[in-house]
């Protein structure tokens, strides 16, 4: 029998959706009805899905090009403003 999880994080998001072939008991494994990976992201609690996703933002540092993508999308933005008076 093929069983479905979703893995729990510390803040009771889903950061994994497994198919194990028996059953498991732990906190943090909750059973889905499918391997569907819109679980992810979303809090369970009080037995109820977060209708919300809560993606976790990276504390990694940006890399040079994306510094310099960041700059010039930026700047894009504001030649658009003053081209088109938005």
């Amino acid at each position: 029998m093929v069983n479905y999880y979703a893995q729990l994080n510390e803040n009771n998001t889903c950061i994994g959706v497994s198919q194990l072939s028996g059953e498991v008991h732990a906190d943090n494994m909750i059973a889905i009805e499918n391997l569907d990976t819109d679980y992810l992201w979303r809090k369970y609690e009080g037995g109820q899905w977060s209708t919300d996703k809560y993606e976790p933002q990276s504390a990694a540092p940006l890399t040079e090009f994306e510094q310099t993508k960041q700059r010039v999308d930026l700047l894009e933005d504001a030649v658009n403003s003053l081209i088109l008076g938005v």
